[in-house]
């Protein structure tokens, strides 16, 4: 039976998986609330486009390094090494709400998203064989989903009796969790393990994933960090119905993602990807035509679930394409890609929902849809192709 699949991962494992949890839950209680803590300080849509695009901007510079780097001092050092940087980026930004720590507080927290991502990913992979590498990811991803809505709904429903910026707070309590997690994880990658050459071949590798994430970053960093702000402008909506709304869709999107590894063993990773994919670029482009917030809650709802399930997916097949010492510089130089146009996306994006409300939508639909086509050329024929652990 397929779901005897999700059994017998080790203790290390868990305690990862326990980490996407914590780590979402944080993480999207910020990330909901930070525009509209913002707005309340009198910053406009092109302010919090910088604010966003310096951090994005920050971390991709970053990431051109630091997979190799954690590989090197070892990548539970480099996860807590960047969870640090997060948690001080976030101070910041709670404590001294001006524009100059704002975007000091979003450098520091970009360098720790680069250090700490591609090396929880790769301490992650290590600890499962290829053959259930996918149910792993899936079973971290659903995990963290329903922390990511645990998260939305408290960031929807807290304002009611706190200010915007003591909900934004409540992540300082949460992030050195994190640390605690990964402090017991045993985990850390062999000195046999730490020689890496880069070549072009290895580039060129790399570089097949990264063309179409860069199509997807950019595409994502017009329109998704303002959705929130948008319902509210669009239709009017409280910030406790756009939080349920979201919460939902990650309920939703969790319990999927336990599902998704069965589809992707009968259609292919690749086919999976590309088919969940490309029908959420045509509904974005639906939702500034929605005639009401239902009906345009009901497109973006099934847009993120189809755009975010395969996730885990995507990057169970990108890791099984490159060696063990790879890994971590695979996925890094990979969201470098996503990030760097993320970070340009976010700026525009910025700049033109304050002049239309429609098409930062259809701009990220093309975008979207540009991706998928580049993805099924580069892999339509390389299902069974991979490296073992």
């Amino acid at each position: 039976m397929p779901l005897q699949n999700y059994r017998g991962f080790s203790r290390d494992a868990w305690l990862l998986v326990g980490y996407s949890f914590i780590s979402w839950l944080g993480g999207n209680i910020a990330w909901f609330i930070f525009p509209f803590y913002l707005k309340s300080l009198n910053y406009d849509y092109t302010d919090i486009g910088i604010v966003f695009s310096v951090s994005t901007l920050a971390q991709a510079s970053v990431l051109l390094f630091s997979g190799p780097l954690g590989a090197r001092i070892g990548y539970k050092r480099a996860v807590i090494f960047g969870v640090s940087l997060i948690f001080l980026g976030r101070l910041l930004q709670v404590f001294y709400p001006t524009m100059i720590f704002l975007v000091a507080g979003g450098v520091l927290l970009g360098v720790g998203m680069a250090f700490e991502s591609p090396s929880y990913m790769a301490l992650l992979s290590g600890e499962v064989g290829d053959e259930k590498r996918h149910y792993l990811f899936s079973l971290s991803s659903a995990i963290g989903t329903m922390g990511s809505a645990v998260g939305l709904v408290l960031a929807g429903f807290l304002p009611r009796y706190l200010t915007y910026r003591e909900v934004f707070a409540l992540v300082l309590f949460i992030i050195p969790l994190r640390l605690l997690l990964v402090a017991f994880v045993k985990s850390v990658l062999a000195h046999s393990e730490k020689s890496l050459s880069i070549n072009r071949e290895l580039l060129l590798r790399i570089g097949r994933f990264a063309l179409p994430s860069a199509l997807i970053g950019l595409g994502a960093g017009v329109t998704i960090p303002y959705v929130g702000l948008w319902f509210n402008q669009r239709f009017g909506t409280g910030l406790e119905s756009i939080g349920w709304l979201f919460a939902l869709q990650q309920f939703i999107m969790g319990l999927g993602t336990f599902l998704l590894p069965m589809v992707a063993d009968r259609l292919g990773s690749v086919k999976t990807v590309v088919s969940f994919n490309g029908s959420a670029s045509i509904l974005i482009a639906a939702m500034p035509l929605s005639p009401a917030f239902y009906v345009a809650a009901f497109i973006y709802t099934v847009r993120t679930i189809l755009m975010n399930i395969v996730n885990p997916i995507w990057n169970s097949f990108m890791m099984g394409l490159f060696k063990k010492e790879e890994r971590s510089t695979a996925m890094a130089l990979n969201n470098l890609s996503w990030t760097a146009t993320f970070g340009v996306g976010q700026y525009l994006g910025g700049r033109l929902f304050d002049v239309s409300l429609t098409w930062p939508f259809i701009i990220t639909a093309v975008l979207y849809a540009l991706s998928m086509a580049f993805f099924w050329k580069f892999f339509a024929g390389e299902e069974t192709k991979g490296y073992k652990s």
